[in-house]
């Protein structure tokens, strides 16, 4: 998904299979990708902004990561 992402707004990524960790920011113009960073604010965003927040958890870990999302 991150492949796809930079790639769609011409960010420069080395390979579709990572073999390390991508940067945690990436930008090109005014658009900027983050990698595994949290986003933490203590009021309402306004802008136009879209986040992707996905988690792979393992059977046990179920129920707390959803409580994470929430």
């Amino acid at each position: 998904m991150h492949y796809s992402i930079c790639k769609a707004i011409c960010i420069e990524n080395t390979d579709k299979c990572y073999t390390h960790m991508p940067k945690p920011v990436r930008e090109e113009g005014d658009v900027t990708v983050l990698w595994n960073r949290a986003v933490h604010t203590d009021r309402e965003v306004t802008g136009n902004s879209t986040l992707i927040d996905v988690a792979i958890p393992a059977d046990r870990n179920v129920v707390q990561k959803e409580g994470e999302k929430i």
